[in-house]
């Protein structure tokens, strides 16, 4: 009989004891790893919003302001050198930020035709609509000297796609009707860059640039200390309400997660120990029918690692499928299941480290006595 029948003998012969120490082991892992992927999917969610949301951070040029009082009496302010965001600096974003982020540079002015101000804006509308997804529009989008419009100002003017409008300049055909957003964008006329700079002065520089990144703190800080003559601003009224909740959930898993493994670290301590006492006087046969301390310390450790990965997976299985089911409690509809084996390596890895460690003290404390010592507990 090798030293692993007898160690599952031995844990048969124990079924109360046993199974304590697995279900304290497969909860405490659960607990852990559920809470864990659940921050983890919860900021993966958050990050997905960032982009769904928009452009988190705007870059505009800029300038100075005086505000003008008279006898206590304020006035609109007066803007002086204003500044123009240089025509490189689109190049400039894309080296210092890389690929991932979404850039989208825009030119805006303004038309007077028929009696009536248009708001121009020139867009590159592949990068546009990777910023703005909720964009739909009806037809296509324009291509050199083709208009798209807003739908509040199709409605006002009577537009249709197919039309001519007049803007003073040239007559642009309308390819496409931007669906209603509620913003400023119902009332603009979309063309391309190019078009767009045909109605301003602006010929080779920017109005605005926004982006679209993942750490926007960090984009800031970065874009500040290269484009030092415009404002770089991060947008974040949307997801600082998600932002906040996000964190304080963080810390209160990693918290609980803390305490959990505290708690359980030991209870299993405490536990083991007791198991080791009792079994003296079983230690005692061993010892006096021929087994080694090496022998004994190897029996004991097979049980604590078979006892500590069975409880562990468990917990690790459990812990998978919780946030299945919490998910939608929390108002996250779209888990999906991920297996996380580097989590659960890591909890499994840790639990048999801790049933080890938990065992080789007391065990030690039984096989450092004499032979004669332990015989009286025969």
């Amino acid at each position: 009989m090798t030293l692993n029948h007898i160690a599952l003998q031995n844990l048969r012969r124990r079924p109360g004891k046993t199974l304590f120490l697995i279900l304290t082991f497969a909860f405490i892992v659960s607990t852990i790893s559920a809470l864990t992927i659940l921050a983890l999917v919860m900021k993966e969610d958050l990050q997905k919003s960032l982009t769904e949301y928009g452009a988190n951070v705007v870059i505009s040029p800029r300038s100075e302001h005086l505000n003008l009082s008279y006898g206590g009496l304020s006035v609109s302010g007066v803007e002086y050198e204003v500044k123009k965001l240089d025509a490189d600096a689109v190049e400039m974003i894309s080296q210092e930020m890389g690929p991932e982020v979404t850039i989208a540079p825009k030119v805006i002015g303004s038309a007077e035709a028929m009696g009536k101000t248009f708001m121009i804006i020139g867009v590159d509308f592949d990068q546009e609509l990777k910023i703005k997804p909720w964009w739909k529009i009806e037809g296509r989008v324009a291509e050199d000297n083709q208009l798209v419009i807003g739908s509040q100002l199709a409605m006002n003017s009577n537009l249709k796609i197919g039309d001519i409008l007049d803007l003073g300049k040239g007559k642009y055909p309308v390819v496409g009707i931007m669906e209603e957003t509620g913003g400023a964008e119902d009332q603009g006329v979309f063309t391309t860059i190019n078009t767009a700079r045909s109605f301003t002065d602006i010929t080779s520089e920017w109005s605005l640039i926004e982006l679209n990144t993942q750490d926007t703190a960090q984009t800031v800080t970065q874009l500040t200390s290269v484009l030092r003559s415009a404002n770089v601003t991060e947008v974040t009224q949307l997801v600082q309400g998600s932002k906040e909740s996000l964190e304080r959930f963080a810390s209160f898993s990693s918290t609980i997660s803390l305490a959990m493994g505290l708690i359980g670290a030991l209870v299993i301590i405490v536990t083991l120990a007791g198991n080791v006492h009792d079994r003296a006087r079983e230690l005692g046969v061993l010892r006096a029918i021929g087994f080694r301390q090496r022998h004994i310390l190897s029996l004991l450790g097979r049980e604590v690692l078979i006892t500590s990965l069975t409880g562990s997976l468990l917990g690790y299985i459990i812990g998978v499928f919780v946030p299945l089911v919490l998910g939608p409690l929390l108002g996250y509809s779209n888990f999906a299941f991920a297996p996380h084996v580097g989590l659960g390596s890591a909890l499994i890895a840790g639990s048999l480290l801790v049933g080890v460690l938990a065992m080789i003290y007391p065990a030690w404390r039984i096989l450092k006595l004499n032979l004669q010592d332990v015989l009286k507990f025969i």
